[in-house]
């Protein structure tokens, strides 16, 4: 069985429902954009160490609009960070 596992703040637990394929994907595609903040920890390797820090702003205000794109193609309002 596929399921989406999601916390409840009523009973402070972890609940598991059913899902689809396509749903299940699409959840898992926007955890991993929301955590795109924490995978700058080495700058070189995104070549952020290279940027000014007017690019870098610039990029990041571009990887936001992007992320937030991609969310309302799968029914979010905006993508989220965590």
């Amino acid at each position: 069985m596929i399921v989406k596992s999601t916390w409840s703040e009523e009973t402070q637990t972890v609940v598991d429902s059913k899902t689809t394929p396509k749903i299940w994907a699409q959840d898992f595609l926007m955890d991993l954009i929301s955590t795109y903040n924490y995978r700058f920890e080495d700058r070189g390797l995104h070549g952020l160490n290279k940027m000014t820090k007017k690019e870098e702003e610039e990029c990041m205000r571009q990887l936001k609009k992007q992320a937030d794109r991609i969310a309302k193609m799968f029914g979010y309002h905006e993508h989220w960070t965590t």
